[in-house]
């Protein structure tokens, strides 16, 4: 576009996860086709480590909804800043956000939701969408239908659908580095996934079904989180200690991803994740469980070849089954894996999500 516009965006997540890092990657392609961004964190930590993305940032904390002081602060630094745009990146700030947004008289308010929230029709989130917000954008389809009957009183036309994007994987040799570097043999099956270690993402199944698998089978989850300890306990109870990896946070995800044979997703609920596009960009085949994202992301292909995909139950023997079954055929990894690329290229693609986010921060969606 160009028309040169200025976009702020708040994250409130303690801890950086998929959705800071979507956020920046957001905020760094906006910027690099002449916008001007700036991105609110909740904390030091977080904002030191965006620093990578280049893009200007700062910390603002908007803390419990009868916090109106925090509104009241947000609000003056909205009038001072005067953004053409602010993005809310966590529903729990929907109600001081938007707000600090009509107080300031903010041209234009958006909420992205990247996964289901626990009580979405809430009294407050009711009303701030219904009088502040300008559009909801979710990223799978399958997560609009529960939002707009979780919220009646809001227009339905608020509601859109983005998915997430990726940029194109760059081949190279990460793979044998990685593994060296986290104690794998050079030829062993490697199963793992990526993301914050929390409750939702239920990687206590991973973790069970890599117990499932044969003795050489390793694991690598990468990711802070509160279910650090609990993994580690989980993998000594069950025997397999030395066969999982839990590396921490790590800001290389897509060499981390070379590492691996099979992306596992074994959540209760997601929204598009991320990780699973890159895996996808990588040409890793992936197995889920049944959530929103992987339903549209990983369903076969119209010409009848394999999908990019497996989709499974909730329990840990649905995973460790799809698992057995890649893990003892690469002919059939590499045909997922090929479906993947081509279907990230021409569905989730960086610069196309840019192009409709462009267009729904400065109000013409869809075009």
């Amino acid at each position: 576009m160009s028309d040169r516009k200025y976009l702020i965006a708040h994250n409130a997540s303690p801890i950086l996860g998929g959705g800071e890092i979507w956020t920046a990657r957001l905020l760094a392609g906006l910027q690099s086709r002449g916008h001007r961004v700036l991105l609110l964190c909740r904390n030091a930590e977080v904002k030191n480590e965006l620093a990578e993305y280049g893009i200007p940032t700062q910390t603002l904390v908007l803390r419990g909804d009868a916090m109106f002081s925090d509104a009241i602060r947000f609000a003056w630094m909205l009038n001072s800043e005067r953004p053409d745009a602010l993005l809310l990146t966590t529903y729990q700030k929907t109600w001081l956000g938007g707000m600090a947004a009509s107080l300031a008289r903010t041209p234009r308010l958006v909420i992205r939701v990247g996964a289901l929230p626990k009580r979405p029709g809430a009294l407050t989130y009711r009303i701030a969408l219904a009088r502040w917000i300008d559009a909801v954008a979710v990223n799978a389809d399958t997560l609009r239908g529960p939002m707009i009957a979780a919220l009646p009183t809001v227009p339905t036309e608020k509601f859109v659908t983005i998915h997430d994007g990726i940029r194109a994987h760059t081949p190279d040799n990460s793979r044998v580095g990685i593994r060296k570097e986290l104690g794998i043999p050079a030829n062993a099956p490697v199963i793992g996934s990526v993301g914050r270690l929390v409750k939702q993402k239920r990687y206590d199944r991973l973790v069970r079904a890599c117990a499932m698998l044969p003795s050489d089978v390793h694991c690598v989850i990468a990711g802070d989180g509160s279910d650090m300890a609990s993994l580690e306990d989980l993998a000594r109870e069950m025997g397999i200690e030395d066969r999982l990896h839990l590396p921490g946070f790590r800001a290389d995800t897509a060499a981390l991803l070379t590492a691996l044979d099979v992306f596992v997703i074994s959540s209760d609920f997601e929204g598009m994740a991320n990780a699973m596009l890159e895996a996808m960009a990588a040409g890793i085949p992936v197995v889920s469980t049944r959530v929103s994202g992987s339903e549209e992301a990983l369903h076969p292909p119209s010409s009848g070849g394999p999908p990019p995909g497996i989709i499974v139950g909730f329990e840990p023997d649905d995973i460790s089954t799809a698992v057995s079954r890649l893990l003892a055929d690469s002919s059939l990894r590499a045909s997922m894996g090929e479906e993947g690329i081509r279907r990230v290229s021409e569905h989730f693609s960086f610069e196309g999500m840019l192009d409709q986010w462009e267009r729904l921060l400065w109000g013409n969606f869809p075009s």
